[in-house]
């Protein structure tokens, strides 16, 4: 499982992948997906929930699933 950093700076938040960003993962099926099209993805969920913390590690998720099943 992958986990993002989440930094707060006067109410900006960053997603940081929690590997550098040229980073890929295989999925078990054998596609490569970027860390960084999820970290987008994942940032994008976060938004449109209005900014609420918490929810974090089910946004990286979704946002995975999502782009496994492109």
């Amino acid at each position: 499982m992958i986990v993002t950093k989440v930094k707060t700076h006067s109410k900006q938040v960053r997603v940081i992948p929690s590997r550098p960003s040229a980073a890929t993962e295989t999925t078990p099926s054998g596609i490569h997906v970027s860390i960084d099209d999820i970290r987008v993805r994942a940032f994008h969920m976060y938004q449109k929930r209005g900014g609420k913390h918490g929810d974090d590690i089910q946004d990286w998720l979704n946002a995975e699933r999502q782009i496994t099943q492109r």
